[in-house]
């Protein structure tokens, strides 16, 4: 009587969702493991749907290929399927899902990288050769990554090992690495042969006078055990004029560096010096040293002065007027600038803060290329930027005649949005400039650079008719300062008549003490166009080698 009470009276209606959506009665998809990640959802539909991280891995479904993730099989009958995933790389994973009629089994599976484990015994090849002889600190290295510890766990694959130790030969080899395996390898090190490798000189010709140093050429080079060694500095007539002991070799990296100087820290004279780096081993044992040198010839030149210039139009000189002047091959100059007040073209005093960063470097003798990137951050307004490029070749320097005169031509390229110039000078449009320059003594000089500038009122050199630019400045030049004096005036003949004339009037001074390769900027100037007046100054900062 109990038993049929029970089943007359039970609520029935509980297993109604039961029957309307089967999929909550049991689990549809069931994997080999699991990972954080993972998600399974059903949803109506057709089919199953398989996504991976990352993707790109291959389907096989009950052993069949048929596609890689993310992979869409909307034509799949209902039934059990089970499912392989295989990416090169990765560990596989295979789950077992029941796509049932009307619904779509959507599934995401994360994938771990597959790993093996590696241990490794660092010892000396030679018997009786231990730590105590020569120190046998080892820098591991595994596919350029660097390991401090010598068990780890690696990818599977291929890997490259590599050993350093100072005053022990390189040791590199390359082993498979196995999925959940574990492997040991011996890494016999062999003491070094004394020698210097890697030698190399960043200036060849140069000029002590130049700040800090930017006067000074340094001897790059590494030796591969203890030692000890000397710097000599020979004239042309093979006279010792500056030599120093160097310090004992700890490791690898080693500099020798000279100033163009002598024993009393005078400059010397123009000509061919011979650097010679005479070096020998300390050894481990009772043979003998082993000795070695390298030797490098560089010229000291007068001429080679590197100054810091502006470059934020995308020109190298003055504020607004380039100069013929360059860097020696091999250095360069960046530099970012930062203007306030009411720079030009800047919209409304104090509506914007224009900032510049720039570049100028030497590829060749007589070749300066510069870059400069423009940007006017307005107060609640649009940004507005520019970006422009030259490429400057000297045909007339001092040293090609009697005269103290400089020439040069050149070409610039920018683009300035909508404004046909920045608050840096930088003009849109094509340009071709020939700066002149006249040396005044030693200190100070006097520049001229006539211009032709295709451009238009928005910066597209749409204009048939090219802008007279015309440009000059005083620039004065002491060791660790200089100081210049730049105008820079544009005319428009466009529409057969003179139109306004748009004149800028740019201050500056830049220090760069020594012995860093800093060059620190104080800017100021003035604008004028019809009865508009306005006046700015700013800051920069930058590094010249």
């Amino acid at each position: 009587m109990s038993r049929f009470f029970l089943f007359v009276f039970f609520p029935f209606w509980l297993l109604a969702p039961l029957l309307f959506f089967p999929h909550v009665l049991e689990a549809q998809t069931v994997f080999d493991w699991t990972l954080p990640g993972d998600k399974i959802e059903e949803a109506e539909g057709r089919g199953l749907l398989i996504r991976s991280n990352p993707t790109g891995a291959k389907v096989f479904i009950d052993g069949i290929e048929r596609g890689s993730t993310p992979l869409r099989l909307g034509n799949l009958r209902a039934g059990n399927y089970f499912v392989r995933l295989e990416k090169e790389g990765y560990s596989e994973r295979s789950f077992r899902a029941r796509v049932r009629a009307g619904s779509i089994v959507a599934v995401f599976l994360e994938l771990q990288e597959a790993t093996g484990r590696l241990r490794l015994h660092i010892q000396p090849v030679t018997p009786g050769l231990n730590q105590m002889s020569i120190p046998l600190e080892p820098r591991i290295s595994i596919d350029g990554q660097s390991y401090s510890q010598t068990a780890m766990e690696l990818p599977v694959g291929f890997r490259t090992i590599q050993v350093r130790a100072f005053g022990w030969e390189d040791f590199s080899t390359t082993i498979y690495i196995e999925e959940d395996t574990s492997r040991e390898l011996e890494l016999p090190m062999t003491p070094a042969s004394f020698r210097l490798v890697n030698t190399g000189i960043n200036r060849q010709r140069f000029n002590p006078s130049n700040a800090g140093a930017l006067g000074t050429t340094v001897l790059n080079f590494e030796v591969t055990t203890p030692g000890t060694g000397s710097f000599v500095v020979k004239d042309k007539d093979g006279k010792i004029v500056f030599t120093r002991l160097i310090e004992p070799f700890t490791t690898w990296s080693q500099t020798a560096a000279w100033d163009g100087r002598d024993y009393e820290g005078e400059p010397l004279g123009e000509g061919i010096y011979t650097l010679i780096v005479e070096a020998q081993s300390l050894p481990w044992d009772d043979s003998v040293p082993v000795k070695d040198s390298l030797v490098y010839e560089v010229v000291i030149d007068s001429s080679r002065f590197i100054h810091p210039l502006s470059a934020s139009s995308g020109r190298s000189g003055l504020l607004f007027a380039p100069l013929p002047d360059l860097l020696p091959p091999g250095s360069f100059q960046f530099e970012g600038s930062l203007l306030g007040g009411d720079p030009p073209v800047s919209d409304r005093p104090w509506k914007s803060l224009p900032f510049a960063v720039s570049l100028r470097l030497s590829p060749l003798e007589r070749l300066e290329v510069s870059a400069a990137l423009n940007v006017i951050p307005r107060f609640g307004g649009n940004t507005v930027w520019g970006a422009g490029g030259s490429a400057k070749w000297v045909f007339l320097n001092p040293s090609d005649s009697a005269l103290p005169l400089e020439a040069a031509a050149g070409f610039t390229f920018s683009w300035t949005g909508k404004t046909a110039l920045t608050p840096f000078g930088m003009a849109g449009g094509f340009e071709f400039f020939f700066p002149f320059k006249v040396n005044l003594g030693n200190l100070f000089s006097f520049s001229l650079s006539p211009a032709a500038l295709w451009t238009g009122d928005e910066g597209f050199p749409w204009e048939p008719i090219p802008r007279l630019l015309v440009s000059g400045g005083l620039l004065m030049q002491l060791t660790y300062i200089s100081a210049g004096l730049s105008v820079r005036s544009e005319y428009n003949f466009s529409g057969g008549s003179l139109r306004q004339p748009f004149f800028i009037i740019g201050g500056e001074v830049k220090i760069f003490p020594p012995p860093s390769n800093f060059v620190f900027s104080f800017i100021g100037g003035i604008w004028i166009r019809g009865s508009g007046l306005g006046g700015f100054g700013g800051l920069g900062i930058g590094m010249i080698y």
